[in-house]
């Protein structure tokens, strides 16, 4: 089987090597749920959730974050969940299409 989704890893905006100094790759969901987080990072919606501390405030844009993300065609349509999390990070749960559940956390 071929695998359709390879990426170079990337953490804080900066290539992960492994051992020999090679970059790292990632694949199948992996890749998605990187291409998930730079789409939220890119999309400008994070910088709405700076110093929220109401529920009414943070609730419609994490709506905006989901349908964001919903634009992704690799991700089955109405199964994107994003929780804003009591330490301030976000939770993602989205269906792919072709590798089934994917769940991510990040800051």
């Amino acid at each position: 089987m071929i695998n359709m989704h390879v990426d170079l890893n990337i953490v804080d905006g900066d290539f992960v090597f492994n051992p020999s100094l090679s970059v790292e790759k990632l694949s199948a969901a992996k890749v998605i749920g990187q291409d998930v987080k730079h789409r939220i990072i890119e999309s400008g919606l994070l910088v709405k959730l700076v110093k929220q501390r109401n529920i009414n405030g943070i609730a419609p844009v994490i709506t905006d974050l989901e349908l964001e993300v919903e634009q992704d065609d690799r991700l089955k349509p109405g199964s994107i969940l994003i929780t804003y999390n009591s330490d301030n990070t976000l939770s993602i749960e989205a269906e792919t299409k072709q590798y089934g559940l994917m769940k991510w956390a990040g800051a």
